[in-house]
């Protein structure tokens, strides 16, 4: 049952989504209402066609087993390159600081690039199914994009800096009696936070959210987080987009069999660079 991040950051994402509410102060925004609207607009956008960057990412996997046993892995690096059509190679290049032997760095490799010869051998019917697969995917993240916007409510806090930009801080608030259609949607109604956008662009540029209630998590009855459990998701720019440079995830909770656990693992991003579709 290790923790994935990458679904980890879907849900900060679709949480970020959130529904204007009362201002708190003088230095709102004139309009919230039409600045809510934006930055929903702008998540959107960042869906629909994110601008891709090859990055450094290193983080610990975390497992815990049915029986509260709690494991976690070594600290992976990984140089994360885009390739076309839109996918993402994570390629593991060190444990715990020292670099893979070339023989096993080598023979990953040997089984990526198999991998990509299949992806261009496969036959249409092959080629149908992936697609079909693919659009129930995003079928079903538009579907939780859409459930947070009838959830999340926020309401100004103040303004900020983050990474040099000013930012507009609001705290995220959930409607209980908001109609979702998604489990995910459940969810988010045990969840509150803060959210840090950029003023000038509408980005999302940090968003910190904890559960205000034991929710269960992935694992389904396996596992539940205690209330208090979250992550603290912090964003840059770059080259004029906002990436990921670090993401923290703590929480504490108890197994199907009632045996306790506390997890916390940092994850960060760094290196950015630009893809170039033309790049070897």
């Amino acid at each position: 049952m290790a923790v994935a991040r990458h679904q980890i950051l879907l849900s900060a994402f679709a949480l970020m989504l959130a529904g204007a509410g009362p201002t708190t102060s003088e230095q709102a925004p004139p309009d919230l209402e039409a600045f809510a609207r934006k930055v929903r607009e702008v998540i959107r956008a960042e869906y629909a066609e994110p601008v891709r960057f090859n990055y450094i990412e290193e983080g610990r996997d975390v497992d815990i087993s049915m029986f509260g046993k709690l494991s976690e892995g070594p600290l992976e690096t990984y140089e994360v390159r885009q390739e076309p059509p839109g996918d993402a190679w994570r390629r593991l290049v060190a444990r715990d600081g020292k670099p893979l032997a070339a023989a096993e760095l080598a023979r990953r490799d040997a089984d990526h690039r198999k991998q990509i010869e299949r992806l261009r051998a496969e036959s249409p019917r092959q080629r149908a199914t992936r697609e079909k697969k693919e659009a129930e995917e995003l079928r079903e993240r538009d579907e939780i994009l859409n459930d947070a916007e009838r959830v999340f409510a926020f309401s100004y806090v103040g303004r900020d800096t983050i990474d040099g930009q000013a930012v507009v801080v609001a705290d995220l608030k959930p409607r209980q009696d908001a109609r979702v259609t998604t489990p995910e949607g459940q969810r988010m109604k045990r969840f509150a936070g803060r959210v840090w956008v950029a003023a000038a662009d509408h980005y999302i540029a940090r968003v910190r959210l904890h559960a205000t209630d034991s929710v269960s998590v992935g694992w389904g009855v396996v596992a539940r987080v205690e209330r208090g459990s979250g992550f603290d998701f912090l964003r840059k720019k770059v080259a004029g987009s906002w990436v990921a440079s670090q993401l923290t995830i703590e929480g504490s909770g108890n197994t199907l069999l009632f045996r306790s656990f506390h997890i916390k693992t940092v994850t960060t991003y760094s290196n950015h660079e630009p893809y170039k579709p033309d790049e070897p």
